[in-house]
């Protein structure tokens, strides 16, 4: 009540009340983000970074011409006034819409990572700062979880609104909704897929899950893709990465592990992907084709070879342990 009467006393004497709201701030130039907009403060010489969002906090007054945004680091203080022609203001949602249920996707690919060649070339997340400091001893070793994507490739973001799809690819995913699992998921999602503390499991879920179809939402959607992964690191492929880690992998000899794990052709559905490390090659991650409604009654096995071969990917490289090299 105080807060409606202190607006409607500035009101009627001429000062437009600031008004708060609860969205997504999309920048796109590089404005000046002042501190005090009236007085053209900017300690830090802070400037929005075209393409990126930002959390609103408010604006000067309804119909104004200024919104206050957080940046993170700034100096003084993260709360930053900007001009509202600088980009686009966007309703934040607390959860993607329920979606129809269709058919599930059987046609996928399973997208594993090894999180330490990921943690070489971004040593600043969360996760990585963790992995690299002797933490995060269940990703040393052994794959981690990327993603389950329906293919094909471009099939994303089905039925997503477009400004949860702006936060995506800003690459702002801790602003998206937290996905729904119940408690079980959650806790081994932590551990298959270290970069959930980035973010990296809404990302999936927005991109890829709401068009995977499975009746179970997000938490079927990613109770599959643990067990796809509990299947890879418990298999003969498992114990090839754990043996040979530290050393030079090729790309054959990883389809040969697939051969003798999951059967004959099974190596001919595998993609390796490698990163660049400066002046060394890593493996990055695995990607394999699977065909087949995903579940606890078909074997990753059948899943595999019932797919269309894919391309080799790189040579081969080597499979870096954690901590920066």
């Amino acid at each position: 009540m105080k807060y409606v009467m202190l607006a409607m006393a500035l009101m009627a004497g001429g000062v437009r009340a600031a008004e708060p709201v609860g969205g997504v701030f999309f920048a796109e130039a590089g404005c000046v983000a002042y501190l005090s907009k009236n007085s053209g403060s900017n300690p830090g010489d802070v400037r929005l970074e075209p393409g990126r969002s930002y959390e609103a906090l408010q604006i000067n007054a309804p119909g104004g011409e200024w919104v206050q945004v957080r940046v993170p680091g700034a100096a003084r203080s993260e709360a930053r006034w900007v001009s509202l022609d600088c980009g686009r203001l966007s309703e934040r949602m607390d959860a993607v819409p329920a979606l129809a249920e269709t058919e599930e996707s059987s046609e996928n690919l399973l997208v594993l990572s090894w999180q330490p060649a990921f943690c070489e070339t971004r040593p600043g997340r969360a996760e990585c700062r963790e992995l690299n400091r002797g933490g995060l001893r269940g990703a040393a070793g052994r794959f981690s979880l990327h993603g389950l994507w329906p293919q094909p490739r471009q099939t994303a973001y089905c039925a997503v609104p477009d400004a949860l799809v702006g936060l995506d690819e800003a690459g702002d995913w801790d602003t998206l909704p937290p996905v729904e699992v119940d408690l079980q998921t959650r806790r081994a999602l932590d551990v298959a897929m270290p970069g959930a503390a980035s973010g990296l499991d809404r990302h999936e879920w927005v991109k890829h899950g709401t068009c995977f179809g499975d009746s179970g939402g997000a938490d079927g959607y990613f109770d599959d893709m643990l067990q796809l992964l509990k299947e890879v690191n418990a298999s003969g492929v498992g114990r090839f990465f754990a043996e040979q880690t530290g050393g030079y992998v090729r790309s054959s000899d990883i389809r040969a592990a697939f051969e003798d794990a999951f059967g004959r052709g099974a190596g001919a559905r595998v993609t390796v992907d490698c990163v660049e490390d400066g002046r060394r090659t890593l493996i990055g991650e695995l990607r394999i084709a699977l065909r087949g409604v995903i579940g606890p009654e078909t074997p990753l096995r059948d899943l595999i070879l019932a797919a269309d071969p894919v391309p080799l990917g790189c040579g081969g490289g080597l499979l870096d342990e954690p901590g920066l090299q």
